[in-house]
């Protein structure tokens, strides 16, 4: 089926290969070559229950094309898109443990520069906002674990509490190591925006050093790339 729909899109320039990628917990991705060249085609849906729409990732993988992070789209349908397949490499872990500060440089520049791209109604990711709709949907579906919503509900308002203010930025809250390419001249890009939107820089930066399993040292390196300084103790 997915061979078929490939096939059916307009978008190719003589006959194509096609081979299908490994990863994607939530979209299954393919490798197309035509007469132009490689792209990706990722199919998925929309997941409301995880505050996923694919609309939302198709704007916010233009904008990061835009801002100069992400390959070129290339087509977009409904439940499909196809981008520039970029000859990189997939990071891991341990790339990332070993690359904090350009992760950090990284983030604050995407933070910084993706504002100006991103185009339509303002989504917002926080993250205290869907455990809470989580816990409502498992409460509300009987879930067998319905006797811990209260505790875990109530350790996550105690550290939305504790939340310092900080600017509104615009991230890309799946800091996955899979989301990491290397070009090989050793520029950085990101893939995959599922959950891209409106929120602060905390979600971005705790997801990628617990992502990657930082040690502490690790993970101050990376909070002083970003934000230039030491954090506060």
């Amino acid at each position: 089926m997915s061979l078929k729909r490939i096939r059916a899109l307009p978008c190719w320039q003589g006959e194509i290969r096609a081979a299908q990628l490994s990863g994607g917990l939530s979209n299954e991705s393919w490798k197309v070559s035509d007469a132009a060249g490689d792209h990706v085609v990722r199919f998925g849906k929309d997941f409301p229950f995880h505050h996923v729409s694919r609309a939302a990732e198709v704007m916010a993988a233009k904008a990061a094309h835009r801002a100069g992070f992400a390959p070129a789209v290339e087509h977009a349908a409904r439940g499909v898109m196809v981008s520039e397949f970029l000859e990189a490499r997939t990071w891991a872990e341990a790339d990332m443990r070993a690359n904090p500060g350009r992760i950090g440089r990284l983030l604050r520049d995407f933070h910084m520069k993706m504002p100006a791209e991103v185009s339509g109604p303002g989504a917002v990711f926080w993250v205290f906002h869907v455990i809470r709709d989580y816990a409502r949907t498992l409460a509300d579906n009987g879930s067998r674990f319905a006797a811990d919503l209260p505790w875990l509900t109530a350790v996550a308002a105690e550290t939305e509490a504790a939340q310092v203010p900080l600017p509104i930025v615009f991230g890309h809250h799946d800091l996955l190591p899979g989301n990491f390419l290397e070009s090989p001249g050793g520029r950085l890009w990101l893939i995959d925006f599922e959950y891209a939107a409106f929120g602060t820089a905390m979600f971005d930066l705790a997801g990628a050093a617990s992502n990657a399993g930082m040690d502490p040292a690790e993970a101050r390196a990376l909070m002083i790339a970003y934000f230039g300084h030491p954090p506060a103790d």
